[in-house]
């Protein structure tokens, strides 16, 4: 009897009687017993499911994470300004006035009319603008003489000019500031200069002026690269980078004061050498990829494991694997918290008592899936890579410094596209490298560039 025949029976028509037997009741009630006990086993699986796959997490590339809510939108109406008792937040006033006017007042700017009093008042209005796009355009006459120690003909030098260069550094500086640090394309330089400022280049002069100014800053890319190597922490990530539609990666070594781009066509460990230099030395911060640690057991170098790796990759386990999950991530959380707590300025009793919290923690967990095991046994093999921030102040939790470095990279590739050769990548590398570190140490590349071309000349 199929389950709709006895509700039926259970539910007969208007002025019908129905008498079930005994036995017919006592075997629908069995049967529906046990159809509410697989309902109840079926309701339990799907939470189960639910819990390790939530709405708000997808998968790519096979590699799970969250989904952004969608934020409500913000509701109109509202009145602009701070909130009372809040200090306004005006524009700064400029720091000069290159002109002053006066506006005098003769007809009445309502009705027109000219019967005005004496001036009752004055006021001033700061209005800043932008010049009128036209370039100064400068002829030296340059001197030429024998010289008779060195036995040929000598010239003066031009000042603010490369040399064999046809436009000046500042016009140079401007056109590498868009394409690096503003990510704009080579395509939309020339006529974003001649709309703002009146001068015409084309797109193989912004080439050439890009080949130039890497050639230029190539002193200063070398000098940024040894500080970085000689830095007592180092920040290491990568990111995939195409050269001529060919995948290849950019590697970045940055510091707190440095951002050093390199351009390799694997993501071997030779490249991460390449970028370190022969004899590396210091404490290498990563997110556990296999390259950095072939660096560290070719090198002897020590290693600050990336804490955010870690707390996300237990956060993944915690969506996938349920309460054995949620638990060790509770305790990696817990144990960062309090690492955090004497981060720089801690001892040897304290990365001891951080290791027994942690070792007891993920010991103690309930449950012994696989996954689970093998993600504590990694955790565990890392001892020695997980609390030198602890000891050492001048070391990260995490490599959230390299991240940083390399997104204005990644940006720049996804509008670009990467570099149509490895000339053109070494290009991007070189003048990356200035742009960052320059930003880095709160400096200017249109301000402060000249003076490091003055000091790479000598």
């Amino acid at each position: 009897m199929e389950i709709r025949d006895w509700r039926l029976l259970l539910l007969p028509k208007e002025g019908d009687s129905v008498v079930l037997s005994r036995e017919k009741a006592r075997e629908l009630l069995e049967r529906l017993e046990r159809l509410e006990k697989e309902k109840a086993e079926l309701e339990e699986q799907l939470m189960a499911y639910k819990k390790r796959h939530p709405e708000t997490v997808g998968v790519k590339f096979g590699k799970a994470y969250v989904l952004k809510t969608p934020t409500e939108p913000r509701v109109s109406g509202g009145k602009p300004g701070a909130r009372p008792g809040h200090p306004p937040r005006l524009r700064s006033r400029p720091d000069h006035i290159d002109r002053r006017i006066h506006l005098p007042l003769t007809q009445c700017s309502g009705c027109g009319g000219h019967q005005l009093s004496a001036v009752q008042e004055t006021r001033t209005r700061i209005v800043e603008d932008l010049p009128e796009p036209r370039t100064v355009v400068t002829e030296y006459t340059v001197e030429r003489r024998y010289c008779r120690t060195c036995r040929k003909l000598v010239e003066s030098s031009v000042p603010g000019v490369l040399p064999h260069a046809q436009l000046g550094l500042r016009l140079m500086h401007a056109i590498v500031q868009l394409k690096v640090r503003h990510r704009v394309t080579v395509e939309q330089i020339p006529p974003l200069l001649r709309s703002l400022y009146g001068v015409s280049v084309s797109e193989g002069e912004v080439h050439s002026v890009l080949e130039q100014m890497a050639a230029a800053y190539g002193p200063a890319y070398e000098r940024f690269r040894e500080e970085m190597r000689e830095a007592p922490a180092k920040y290491l990530d990568e990111t995939p980078w195409w050269v001529s539609g060919q995948m290849a990666y950019l590697w970045v070594g940055a510091t707190p004061t440095e951002a050093v781009y390199h351009i390799g066509p694997t993501r071997a460990h030779t490249e991460a050498l390449e970028l370190l230099g022969p004899t590396p030395k210091g404490i290498l911060v990563h997110d556990r990829f296999v390259a950095y640690e072939t660096v560290g057991t070719k090198t002897g170098m020590r290693h600050q494991a990336c804490w955010f790796h870690l707390l996300g990759d237990s956060k993944e386990l915690e969506e996938f694997l349920g309460e054995e999950g949620t638990q060790i991530h509770g305790v990696l959380k817990t144990v960062y918290r309090a690492a955090r707590g004497v981060a720089g300025r801690g001892t040897e009793t304290h990365v001891r008592q951080l290791w027994e919290a942690l070792e007891g923690g993920l010991s103690n967990r309930q449950g012994s899936s696989v996954h689970g095991h093998r993600f504590v046994q990694g955790i565990l093999a890392l001892r020695e890579r997980l609390f030198e921030f602890v000891r050492n102040a001048t070391v990260e939790g995490t490599n959230n410094r390299a991240e940083r470095a390399l997104r204005p990279a990644v940006v720049a590739r996804k509008i670009s596209g990467g570099s149509r050769s490895w000339r053109g990548g070494r290009v991007f590398a070189v003048l990356a490298t200035v742009v960052q570190t320059l930003r880095l140490r709160g400096q200017d590349l249109l301000r402060d560039g000249p003076g490091y071309l003055a000091a790479a000349r000598g």
